[in-house]
């Protein structure tokens, strides 16, 4: 089946200046000093891969991209693609050549000197549905290559085609892939909270255990084979974990879960009370997720933080319950700056595969806009617009979002769901007034005079930047367009895997470097790269204007 589309999957070399090294972690959470509610207490551990530079390049070993038990997670696969579990069996029985396939970096290498007078920038990666903590590992790996420290969660929350959960004793416990429709109806949005509660939740414990980490702490790895603790060393007093300074990345449910982390973290001071209201005991109204009030995360996640969305999946946003949080703006938002040249700290990209539905384009725009209540309902009105003034009809509904499926989709009916937002208030202070009888959505403000206000900032310059990598699908942004290039060009007309994943990798370096963190330049005829400030300098990588 693998040789079908691709006779030799591979992975290519990191583009940067550095060889990469990576090593894998499973931390028992009862070592983790977090205090964010655990959600599930089936998950016993956070589990990640970091990528960073290293010296080293001789490796004598390397890391299979397909992760072990290598059987179970071919058929978790096979299952994720439409197999029945009896065909998954059996196609699991046989090796592929993708059993062979590596990872571009060299397994428990040691960490490249520290910059001069400085620490290596942070980068997290969140993955999407059907992702691992290997699936992203030629983008990760191509930060690390520019002199970047990138982790690369495994989120438990049934996204997964599977997970393994170890223990002490070696054993493990497995969290299958959970399917859910893509009609964003009350039953599903309810069911994406509650991944995202686990997703957050694990945000929250590996933030806290990197910064253990930075600081000499030790804990227990269930990936070694004996629980060695001598691998810690590598990242004492490496990171710069000063405010702002983390760079915040994921791909698709991975960019939701960004948004949902960072504003979750960012507007902890205004939630909105439920007191009064029908869902006042009702916990599935309840924050996601709350963070502590006198932890290092709170100081972390500001105005300047680096955001990096790729094909962001707006349908886990969408909840009744979460849409106070969704019709705030990005904390970039609140930048305080008044030059004009600034560069952008939060940048999104589509495939060409995503733009082509417009609800999905249009509610990232929403989101990524100074009122995104205000830019929605704009966003719906030309579209009705344009409707009305075409016979032809266009893909629009988050319901038929791209998957890896082996035949594409027909373009979906248009959508019916009652959770598309329709609010006309442009006030989203959390010091308006709104009485609790008057709307299920509508609550009392909090009581909290801590900053910041939810209002965007009206004298900054910056905005976020959206672009289009035209001819690309939404595999593409991930190693699965790499290792399966006639499968994605024949299906999705995605061309040129490595320039897609080459765009990407410059823009969120464009975005770090922006911030003043020390990562090496990506290069051009021209010299340093400016791909977030020059129109045209790519022209794979197009501009879309907000509103």
């Amino acid at each position: 089946m693998v040789s079908f589309f691709n006779p030799l999957p591979s992975l290519p070399q990191p583009l940067g200046p550095y060889k990469v090294g990576t090593s894998e972690w499973e931390i028992p959470v009862s070592e983790i000093p977090s205090t964010a509610k655990v959600p599930d207490s089936k998950i016993s551990t956070i589990k990640f891969r970091l990528y960073y530079p290293t010296t080293d390049s001789t490796p004598s070993k390397s890391i299979k991209w397909l992760p072990s038990p290598q059987r179970q997670w071919v058929a978790a696969y096979s299952s994720f693609l439409g197999a029945s579990t009896r065909v998954a069996s059996w196609i699991s029985a046989f090796p592929s050549l993708l059993n062979y396939t590596t990872i571009s970096a060299t397994p428990d290498a040691e960490l490249r000197d520290k910059p001069r007078s400085s620490h290596f920038p942070l980068a997290v990666f969140s993955h999407g549905l059907g992702g691992n903590y290997n699936t992203y590992s030629a983008v990760c790996a191509s930060l690390a290559s520019y002199g970047v420290v990138c982790v690369a969660p495994e989120h438990r929350d049934g996204s997964a085609p599977v997970s393994f959960i170890r223990s002490s004793t070696q054993d493990s416990i497995s969290i299958p892939y959970q399917k859910y429709s893509h009609t964003p109806t009350p039953e599903v949005l309810k069911a994406r909270n509650a991944q995202l509660r686990i997703r957050l939740w694990e945000l929250d414990n590996l933030f806290t255990a990197l910064t253990s980490l930075h600081q000499g702490q030790t804990f227990t790895n269930y990936a070694l084979p004996t629980q060695d603790t001598t691998r810690q060393s590598i990242l004492t007093d490496a990171l710069d974990l000063r405010p702002g300074r983390v760079t915040w990345a994921g791909h698709s449910f991975g960019a939701a879960t960004i948004v949902q982390f960072v504003k979750s973290v960012y507007y902890r001071d205004h939630v909105p009370s439920l007191e009064g209201t029908p869902h006042e005991n009702n916990m599935d109204w309840h924050p996601l997720y709350t963070p502590a009030d006198n932890g290092h995360l709170v100081q972390q996640i500001t105005p300047d933080s680096p955001v990096a969305l790729l094909d962001l999946w707006t349908t886990p946003l969408r909840d009744e319950s979460t849409k106070w949080m969704l019709e705030r703006p990005m904390p970039c938002h609140h930048r305080d700056t008044a030059l004009a040249d600034t560069p952008p700290n939060t940048v999104a990209i589509l495939s060409a595969e995503f733009n082509n539905y417009i609800d999905l384009k249009n509610r990232t725009i929403a989101v990524l806009s100074r009122q995104p209540a205000d830019a929605m309902i704009e966003l719906e009105r030309r579209k009705a617009a344009n409707e009305a003034s075409s016979t032809k009809p266009t893909p629009d509904n988050e319901q038929s979002m791209p998957t890896i499926t082996i035949t594409s989709p027909p373009p979906p009916p248009p959508s019916s769901s009652p959770h598309s937002s329709t609010s006309t208030s442009r006030d989203v202070s959390p010091h308006s007034s709104a009485s609790p009888a008057s709307s299920t959505t509508s609550f009392a403000p909090s009581t909290s005079e801590a900053k910041p206000s939810s209002e965007a900032s009206q004298s900054s310059t910056v905005e976020p930047h959206l672009y289009l990598i035209p001819n690309s699908a939404h595999l593409s942004q991930s190693d699965f367009g790499l290792l399966f290039p006639n499968f994605t060009r024949y299906l999705m007309n995605a061309q040129d895997p490595h320039k897609t994943i080459e765009l990407n990798v410059r823009a969120i370096l464009a975005v770090m470097r922006g911030q003043g963190l020390p990562v090496s330049d990506f290069t051009t005829e021209g010299g340093p790269d400016r791909i977030l400030g020059s129109e045209g300098l790519e022209k794979r990588f197009v501009r879309i204007p907000l509103v």
